[in-house]
């Protein structure tokens, strides 16, 4: 990014003097610098070649190369060389609204609030419609990852262009977002009234209620949507919200009947294969993936759990077939280690299991680096771990500028850590934390790994203030809320509402999550809610049957008087997972 740096203000020193030229010379200098962008695109440098637009757009008068410069900066996150791009064409189109729809992105980006706000109602004010603005500042801010900063700016925008349901509509969606339920139902609600045709605005606020607790009333208002419109989609969504709310069989009930008035819809088959495979209905859910491969959008997703199904069926040779299948998406990574494991475990071939990680990163690039973590990985399960840092020694020394290499070179050490904390050797553990902060300093992993590790240590107050300055850095990211939220209600009798705030941003970032499901169901517990702490744990249990959220199942049980129910669950837990911590626990707590 420097060299673009350097580049930018060169132009911008010069740019008055270029500017004074004769016509014709200023149109090669445009041309060419067109010309090197086009290059550095070809060459795939993005950053470079948004620079060369921009200088392009300084020394021109044409508004349409300022404008490709700003989209470029836009699309690629480059928020200073944005904000100078969208100034030039500020100056060459001062009537072009659009530009002010660019500048308050980059600056939210910068989290300069007043100034977006300033440029977004300079935006509202420009139309005819304040709806419609709105409704354009809405799409902005859905589509950047900062949802706190957005609620603030609509909340802001709503104020000041008031008695619009876009404007409600907007504030309830990025406040769902952040985790406020209190906001986004308040607005939920207005924009209901303001504007009871709007479908969305109704399902939204149906989600809104299942977001903050009110399950049943969000579910009445889904299904009253769904007999009211008959449209497939509306189905299909109040269909989505009763899985999300952990009723699957009556989901599947709603998903038979939209496929049998819609025969194929890929939505409905996806829905029905996740809610069989849930239910350990393996046959089903087979069948139902196996419908979903000739879509190119789930072809990949469909290998992947085809595979998961016969894994579990143990029909190795068969899930391995799948799993091998699987060349792109959020899976690639996961079905190429099942392979290797597969190959390890089952088919007792570590060399074949090496051997397909190594072949398979050779013969897809994109995937080479994860490739050589995963080699890494295999070899400290075989208690090999001078070859694991061997590999990466080699692969660094050959090209150390690949980014993806070094992002996985940093797990390596995250998984050093992780391997030592689960042996209790927690010195080796903070020694591999701190070579690799002494070589990637203040990253993220490594330094969550840190907060794990003070909490193996019994450190939790140190822990809590790693993990504050992590959120306070990234205060969107869901996995971070959830575990600041946790470790304050599971740790400090005094921080429980704290807790709650967090978590519920996390949830509303990933309601789906069983981990943050559970997360939520604990803190109700410790806040003495236990009628909605039981609610949520048992959803989570519904989505992932783990000990720790069982144990927390047990201890809500035996809170609200179920005894025996409670007994009766711990006992069954404990033969499943004799050694489980948690359920070991709560087993000594209650025998007391």
């Amino acid at each position: 990014m420097k060299h673009v740096r350097l580049l930018l203000f060169a132009c911008l020193a010069g740019c008055a003097a270029t500017r004074t030229t004769a016509p014709e010379d200023r149109r090669v200098a445009v041309d060419s610098y067109v010309l090197l962008g086009q290059v550095a695109l070809e060459q795939q440098q993005p950053e470079e070649a948004t620079g060369h637009y921009l200088n392009a757009a300084l020394v021109s008068d044409d508004a349409a190369v300022a404008e490709r410069a700003t989209r470029m900066a836009h699309r690629l996150g480059l928020t200073d060389l944005g904000l100078a791009a969208v100034e030039r064409w500020r100056e060459i189109a001062p009537g072009d609204e659009r530009s002010y729809w660019f500048s308050a992105i980059f600056e939210t980006r910068s989290r300069r609030l007043g100034r977006a706000i300033d440029d977004f109602t300079t935006l509202i004010d420009r139309l005819d419609d304040p709806g419609a603005g709105l409704a354009l500042v809405i799409d902005a801010l859905t589509a950047e990852p900062d949802s706190a900063a957005g609620t603030v700016i609509i909340s802001a925008l709503n104020e000041a262009f008031p008695g619009t349901a876009e404007g409600h509509y907007g504030v309830a969606t990025l406040a769902l977002r952040s985790g406020n339920f209190d906001l986004a139902l308040e607005n939920a609600a207005a924009a209901s009234e303001l504007a009871p045709d709007w479908l969305e605005i109704q399902l939204l606020y149906a989600r809104t209620l299942l977001g903050a607790g009110r399950t049943d009333e969000g579910l009445a208002l889904a299904a009253e949507l769904a007999d009211e419109h008959d449209d497939p989609e509306v189905r299909l969504q109040y269909a989505e919200l009763l899985l999300s709310a952990g009723r699957g069989d009556d989901a599947a009930v709603i998903l038979t009947e939209i496929l049998a008035d819609n025969p194929g819809m890929p939505e409905a088959v996806r829905a029905l294969a996740f809610h069989a495979l849930t239910s350990e209905d393996f046959d089903g859910a087979a069948e139902r993936f196996n419908e979903l491969r000739s879509d190119p959008r789930y072809q990949n997703e469909s290998f992947f759990y085809l595979g998961r199904i016969a894994e579990r069926q143990e029909e190795y040779l068969r899930a391995t077939r799948s799993y091998s299948r699987v060349i792109d998406g959020s899976h690639v990574v996961e079905a190429q280690v099942r392979v290797a494991s597969i190959l390890r475990l089952e088919m007792d071939d570590p060399e074949g299991a090496l051997r397909h990680l190594e072949e398979f990163g050779n013969a897809n690039p994109r995937f080479s680096s994860e490739m050589l973590l995963a080699r890494s990985q295999l070899l400290l399960q075989m208690r090999e771990p001078e070859q694991a840092v061997r590999l990466f020694d080699a692969a660094l020394a050959e090209d150390s500028a690949d980014p993806a290499l070094h992002a996985a070179h940093v797990r390596l050490y995250v998984i050093l850590a992780q391997d030592a904390m689960e042996q209790a050797d927690y010195d080796a553990a903070e020694t591999s934390i701190d070579e690799g902060l002494d070589r990637y300093p203040g990253n993220i992993s490594l330094r969550y790994s840190r907060a794990l590790l003070l909490q193996e240590q019994g450190r939790h107050r140190r822990s809590v203030d790693v993990l504050e300055a992590l959120v306070a850095e990234n205060p969107n990211d869901a996995s971070l809320l959830n575990a600041l939220g946790y470790l304050l209600t599971d740790q400090f009798d005094h921080r429980h509402d704290e807790a709650r705030g967090y978590i519920q941003r996390a949830l509303a970032m990933n309601p789906d999550s069983a981990a943050i499901i559970d997360s939520m169901g604990w803190v109700l517990f410790k806040l003495g809610d236990y009628d909605a702490a039981l609610e949520y744990l048992e959803r989570a249990w519904r989505l992932e049957q783990d000990p720790e959220i069982a144990a927390h199942l047990v201890d809500v049980r035996w809170a609200l008087g179920e005894r025996e129910a409670a007994l009766e669950f711990l006992e069954s837990s404990l033969e499943e997972h004799p050694d489980d911590q948690h359920l070991r626990d709560v087993s000594r707590r209650l025998d007391q």
